[in-house]
């Protein structure tokens, strides 16, 4: 499916507000991407979190974390707080999330400020969001589909320009983020309703 098909199903869907999306992917397939462009494209109050900032390792523990066995890439995102955020937008609150991973710094020095009242759509996009522990708070689950080359290829770059990591930082967030997060890659697209096909 394409962005254009999805705006029209997501629209067509008989619905309550706020309506909770979610939309995953490998590191670089996209998700900031598509998820600001539906936003754009579906025309309603909308709101955007990103499951990056409820990482819980900060970045200092990197390469200790990974010279221990049983790396779990799941262990490493707050999904009890992912989901009690989701909550108090379903029920259009207005609250503030402290403690929240800072991806310029690698430290929990971020917060963010939301107001739901009025929400009509909100798009959690990143790893794990279409795991089933947020399955209750969540009303329609999209995965990008994306080559695993291109992905790597745009992580790479935005990571090293635009986010700051040195080789030896992509290195350690390659196998963090993208080979650790194999292991479930085509269980979550398989939990998806809806492959979204983007561009290489």
């Amino acid at each position: 499916m394409k962005i254009y098909e999805l705006v029209e199903t997501i629209l067509s869907k008989e619905k309550k507000h706020p309506y909770i999306l979610a939309m995953e992917g490998m590191i670089g397939s996209g998700k900031s991407y598509e998820a600001e462009k539906l936003t754009e494209l579906l025309e309603r109050k909308s709101l955007l979190l990103s499951t990056d900032l409820f990482v819980t390792v900060p970045r200092s523990e990197w390469a200790r974390r990974l010279g221990e066995d049983g790396l779990d890439l799941k262990d490493w995102y707050d999904l009890p707080k992912i989901k009690d955020t989701l909550e108090s937008i379903k029920n259009e609150e207005s609250f503030k999330v402290r403690g929240l991973y800072n991806l310029s710094n690698g430290k929990f020095d971020d917060e963010l400020e939301i107001e739901a009242g009025g929400c009509e759509y909100m798009i959690l996009e990143g790893l794990f969001s279409c795991n089933e522990y947020l399955d209750d708070k969540v009303d329609l689950k999209i995965f990008i589909d994306v080559s695993p080359e291109t992905a790597l290829q745009r992580a790479h770059e935005r990571d090293e320009s635009v986010r700051h990591l040195d080789h030896n930082g992509w290195l350690q967030k390659k196998d963090i983020f993208y080979n650790h997060y194999l292991p479930y890659l085509e269980a979550h697209k398989e939990r998806a309703d809806i492959v979204l096909e983007v561009d290489d």
